[in-house]
């Protein structure tokens, strides 16, 4: 108790002392609180990144020009673009390459959906699992009612969109049948899962992909349209196509890859910009706050030095703490009701929007469309959102006031090392 008097004193008896102590720390702790963060917000915007950006691979056949007659009774001739199927056991091959999460197969085929004699134009999107699809992973489609498409799905089992269902009257377990587009293919489907989209009216209908082979009729057992790779991340895109191009068992003549991380690169530049700006900033704040506390001290003991004897260490120490331990503490507190707001002005600053525009082919207009070239996608990458809130986390204060305390114990060390040496220089 006798101590904390004493240290309340001494701290009372010196307030120039003490404010310039303090103020020393509020910089310090503000510089070190604003690096600290700018490290938090730039990881939690490369984490938001990696999910917002799409990570998936898409392997398809290209296209080849072939020439046809125009007619039968002219000499005319059109060129016309067709696409075959990729081979399954190609696609098992890529799928053994790393940082792969998982793959899916893709057969899409327009189709006729008898609903109780009531006819219907819809799509058929076959897949190993409708879970892989990008409308589901996005969370444009979500299954509300039932089960999705995956392997254990029966080989008649069918996905459908809620709203159609409803206007129907059909529910989870019954049955309609779908015409193929050509006519010569029925088969009869039950509904193993309802689906609500983000999309109005939404005709697309997904079923295991052996089903819509069959309405499809065309192409062999072994091929699908196309086949879709999620990785681990858009940051293992470039990695994984430039693996994948290497295998010569694939013949890359006929087959292409369709994946595109610019948009994750022209993000991340930022990001990285960030967190390296908040590194530098906590490194130099040590260094300069290391130099500062330790030049402060040594004047304030220039000014005590005829105080030296055994006795007065432990008022040195004492004085220590109140121009360190309490100072330290206020700054953290004055340092948290700012450094928020410098650090989202800083972060602004140093990651300027990034808005651009990442041109990939569509897969799917290989399916459709094979008079013209593949339709452009265009996908709007803008710049990550840096999220902050209105105060600093625990866990950064916690980083502030340790790597406060790291400054202040390298600073008395040294003082006490020079205060051992004045000493035994005396003796």
């Amino acid at each position: 108790m006798n101590f904390v008097k004493s240290f309340f004193k001494n701290t009372i008896s010196t307030p120039v002392r003490f404010i310039l102590s303090t103020l020393v720390w509020i910089v310090i702790c503000t510089l070190l609180l604003i690096g600290l963060s700018l490290q938090h917000v730039a990881d939690n915007a490369s984490s938001n990144a990696k999910k917002s950006i799409g990570s998936t691979v898409t392997l398809i056949a290209k296209q080849k020009k072939v020439t046809e007659a125009a007619s039968t009774n002219t000499n005319e001739t059109i060129s016309l673009f067709k696409s075959s199927d990729v081979k399954i056991s190609d696609v098992k091959k890529l799928a053994e390459l790393k940082h792969l999460n998982t793959y899916n197969f893709v057969v899409s085929t327009p189709a006729i959906a008898n609903f109780s004699n009531t006819l219907q134009d819809i799509t058929v999107t076959g897949v190993l699992s409708n879970a892989a699809t990008e409308d589901f992973s996005n969370g444009t489609h979500t299954i509300v009612n039932g089960t999705g498409i995956s392997s254990d799905t029966a080989s008649n089992g069918v996905v459908l969109e809620k709203n159609m269902a409803a206007s129907h009257h059909l529910k989870v377990g019954e049955t309609f049948e779908l015409l193929s587009d050509h006519g010569d293919t029925l088969k009869k489907v039950t509904i193993t899962g309802l689906y609500t989209s983000k999309n109005e009216n939404s005709s697309k209908i997904y079923a295991p992909y052996q089903l819509a082979k069959s309405l499809k009729g065309q192409g062999s057992k072994a091929t699908v349209n196309l086949a879709t790779f999620t990785l681990d991340g858009p940051q293992y895109i470039a990695d994984f196509k430039e693996t994948a191009e290497q295998m010569e068992t694939i013949d890359w003549d006929k087959n292409t890859l369709i994946g595109d991380d610019s948009a994750y690169q022209q993000l991340t530049g930022p990001i990285s910009d960030m967190h390296a700006l908040g590194e530098k900033l906590v490194f130099r704040t040590l260094i300069i706050g290391f130099l500062l506390i330790l030049l402060l001290q040594l004047t304030f003991l220039y000014y005590r030095k005829k105080q030296t004897d055994t006795h007065t260490h432990i008022t040195g120490f004492k004085r220590l703490l109140s121009d360190i331990l309490l100072p330290i503490i206020i700054a953290l507190l004055i340092a948290s009701m700012s450094a928020t707001s410098l650090t989202k002005i800083i972060a602004e600053h140093s990651a300027s929007p990034v808005i651009s525009k990442v041109e990939q082919v569509s897969p799917i207009a290989f399916l459709f469309d094979h008079t013209q070239q593949a339709s452009i996608q265009s996908v709007s990458a803008t710049q990550p959102a840096f999220n902050l809130t209105s105060f600093p986390s625990l866990e950064l204060l916690f980083k502030t006031f340790g790597l406060a305390l790291f400054i202040s114990i390298i600073a008395v060390s040294i003082i006490i090392f020079i205060l051992y040496r004045q000493k035994k220089t005396i003796n």
